[in-house]
This record gives C-alpha cells, structure tokens and sequence, in this order.
C-alpha cells in the first residue's frame, strides 16, 4: 500500500510513496545525484563494487568527466586508462562515503520490500569492520579485501540474503590482509629506551 509522505498541499514530489524506496521514482528523488541505471545495478546487485565511487556526491564531475583528456591546442579529446582501486579509493573517506550511500538505498529499497528491521545493523557492522581493520593492515590490501568481500556479497543478495554484511569473511581476510599487516614500530620511551 502506497501512501503519501504528506499532506496533498506539501512541496514534496507526488510521486514519494511510503515506506520511501518502494519504487525507483522514489529513490530517485531521495538520491537526485544517482542516475536511474545506477540505482537499477544497486538495487539488483549488479553494482562492480569498484564503481561504487560513482555514489560519492563530492565525485559527481570526476566520475562523469575525469576520464576524458581535452587538448584545446590541437582539439583533441582522449580517453585515460581507468584507475585502479586504490586510485579511486585512495582514504577510508573516500571509500566509506560512497559505500554509505549505497548502504542507504538498499536499506530504503530492501525494508520496503520486506527485509528484515535489523538490515541496516549488517551494514553498520561491515562499515565498522573496515574501519577496525584500516587500522591493523595496509589501505590497498583493505581495498582488495572489499572488493571481494563486496562481490561475495552481491552474490547472496541476488539469492535474497543481505546478512553476509554483518560477518567477517576470515578467509578472505586470511587471503588479503594477513599478509599485509601494518608494522607497529616500537615507541621510545621517555628515557630514550624503546618499549
């Protein structure tokens, strides 16, 4: 049952339907950055992982523009290389940022098609996990274990399972991050000594 957000004499769009993320038209209007198309991969599980970036507002330009190349010399256009992973999610902040956001139109979409009430906790768990480990293992190897934890992830949610969020995969973390902790250098003490 589809009802209004508010009164008939409100300024809001008639087309927002409650709960919100019911339809595309009303996540469209709740995320006026993201295409349509964009919005369709997310809410089918189809969205690369590595393309989650394009959710970032702050990147609406980069995404659309930074890979083209203009010459005004000589009146060319050129196509750059793609960037790699950790080109494009180069901070915790520029990958937390855009994966809130897709975090936030599963939520509106999957609790509006009857997903459980605790579908938001699974992705506070995995935003708090990437954080926990960006601080014990190298950022590029944190990148590569998202990128496959996320495409895990897409798969069983495909099949209607979005608790995957809420765990830690062990043996992808064995895979990318074991090898890849961050050394902790010894604090000197306030001698001179170190610890």
């Amino acid at each position: 049952m589809n009802l209004p957000l508010s009164a008939p004499h409100s300024h809001r769009p008639s087309m927002a339907t409650y709960p919100p993320g019911q339809d595309l038209r009303n996540l469209t209007t709740l995320f006026p950055h993201v295409e349509d198309d964009l919005l369709m991969s997310i809410i089918r599980h189809e969205l690369p992982g590595i393309e989650v970036y394009k959710l970032d507002s702050r990147r609406i330009l980069e995404s659309q523009w930074n890979f083209l190349e203009v010459s005004v010399e000589d009146s060319s256009i050129s196509v750059r290389p793609t960037p790699s992973a950790s080109e494009l999610y180069h901070t915790l902040d520029s990958l937390l940022v855009p994966l809130n956001a897709y975090f936030s139109i599963l939520c509106l979409h999957g609790l509006a098609n009857g997903q459980p009430p605790m579908l938001p906790c699974h992705f506070f768990r995995y935003s708090s996990h990437l954080v926990k480990i960006t601080a014990q293992y190298e950022w590029s190897a944190v990148v590569l274990y998202h990128l496959a934890s996320f495409s895990r992830r897409c798969r069983e949610m495909r099949a209607g399972d979005y608790t995957g969020w809420g765990r830690v995969d062990m043996d992808l973390m064995e895979e990318f991050l074991v090898p890849n902790q961050k050394h902790s250098h010894p604090k000197p003490r306030k001698n001179g000594r170190q610890r």
